[in-house]
């Protein structure tokens, strides 16, 4: 095969997946959305902040590419718009400002993209398993420290210091082998029928969703799902479908003068549970409860039922079958999140 060739389609691919990114990916820890360029002028403010992300980036522990995003602005993590880039920035001066600082030597690329029409680009981070990765000298500029020996890890969305176990962890890798857990996990999806008495009477259903972990060891992940759009049904929050029948009961209480009838004042509860909406489909993501920092745990070779707390409900203006994906994140999936595609078959009878 023709070198020249290989390398334009290995770019062609590249640039494939970034545009699938934009379209379909929220932020993880594999992705970032940056609205502007990390500026390269000698004193600009922002210019130790690429250090500390690409950093972070490297030292997430996974064989899969890590990318962060440029010309995008992001709403909820989820690319909403975009900044063109006038002039792109050269990738020789980002190496060397980076080789300058942090040791080992970080393989990334920052290349051009055309997305819908908007000139994007791109950092690709690949085959970094050298970590930790740290500043190899003290870096002191516009009010930002880093300090000698110091380094930084991306965890989800976020950047925070490396600590004690983290470098216990990364120097373990370096002479054991770690099993990466993709089949350890799987789901069971349900359309199920509501069990609250006024619900069921507003003839929503709802997508029911359990967690089953087949091995002998715990396991923790943060999961989204997005069920794709159709004219069939609607979703929504059970909270806001929720809100709706309250809301009711109060303008049927006040239309007929009834101001003493018995009904239940609504009172919102963080049910950590977020929902958002892209053109294809809609999107639960499950949030961590209080003081924790993953969304769902699931104990060995056991169940967490119900792992969306019944806030994915559904109506249906015809019987039909759902179509979805559940996306699963963890530090234990070693190339990246799980994708698992399921179809709900249709419900003939409301319940």
């Amino acid at each position: 095969m023709n070198k020249s060739y290989y390398f334009y389609r290995m770019n062609a691919d590249i640039k494939e997946i970034v545009a699938n990114k934009i379209e379909n990916e929220s932020e993880y820890s594999h992705l970032d959305f940056k609205k502007e360029q990390y500026p390269l002028e000698k004193n600009a403010p922002k210019k130790p902040e690429f250090l500390k992300d690409i950093m972070a980036f490297a030292n997430f522990i996974s064989k899969e590419d890590k990318y962060i995003i440029i010309g995008v602005e992001e709403v909820g993590g989820v690319a909403d718009s975009f900044s063109p880039i006038e002039n792109l920035n050269d990738q020789a001066s980002y190496q060397q400002y980076v080789n300058e600082y942090i040791e080992p030597e970080i393989n990334f690329e920052y290349a051009e993209i055309i997305h819908n029409g908007h000139k994007l680009a791109y950092f690709r981070l690949f085959d970094n398993d050298k970590f930790p990765y740290l500043f190899k000298k003290d870096l002191n500029q516009n009010g930002v420290r880093f300090d000698i020996g110091s380094g930084f890890v991306r965890v989800g969305t976020s950047t925070r210091k490396l600590k004690r176990d983290d470098f216990e962890k990364m120097y373990a890798l370096r002479h054991i082998s770690v099993k990466d857990r993709k089949n350890d996990i799987a789901f069971r999806v349900a359309n199920s029928y509501f069990t609250e008495p006024d619900l069921r009477r507003t003839k929503h259903r709802q997508i029911r969703i359990d967690a089953i972990n087949n091995s002998n060891k715990s396991i923790e992940f943060d999961v989204e799902v997005r069920i794709f759009k159709s004219p069939d049904y609607q979703v929504l929050l059970t909270q806001e479908l929720e809100k709706r029948v309250q809301q009711e009961k109060q303008d049927a209480a006040t239309n007929i003068f009834m101001h003493s009838m018995n009904y239940t004042a609504y009172f919102p509860v963080n049910n950590h549970v977020e929902h958002s909406y892209h053109i294809d489909y809609d999107i639960f993501e499950r949030t961590p409860e209080r003081f924790k920092n993953i969304a769902v745990s699931v104990k060995q070779n056991s169940e967490t039922k119900d792992i969306f707390n019944s806030q994915i409900a559904i109506f249906f203006k015809t019987p039909v079958e759902v179509h979805l994906e559940i996306i699963a994140r963890s530090d234990e999936f070693l190339d990246g999140p799980i994708i698992f595609k399921y179809t709900v078959p249709k419900v003939d009878m409301f319940i």
